[in-house]
């Protein structure tokens, strides 16, 4: 498997894809947010080509999902 970058998730806003950044970097998973600078100087482009995107490493995609899916559950509880 290469070390490329794959899309994570999409969000809507700014506020909710740097908490989920800070979580995931919490947990020694490194990431980076696509689009920032335009969602957040055009909003309306975020529709346009699917808002903001975290991206991890293909190697790290399974377990950024677990630890977002186990935070996301536990404010479930």
């Amino acid at each position: 498997m290469e070390d490329r970058l794959i899309t994570l998730r999409n969000y809507e806003t700014i506020v909710d894809a740097m908490f989920d950044r800070e979580l995931l970097q919490a947990n020694n998973i490194e990431s980076t947010l696509n689009n920032e600078d335009s969602v957040e100087l055009l909003p309306m482009f975020g529709e346009l080509n699917e808002g903001l995107r975290i991206m991890v490493f293909e190697k790290d995609f399974e377990k950024a999902l677990q630890v977002l899916d186990e935070y996301n559950a536990s404010l479930n509880e």
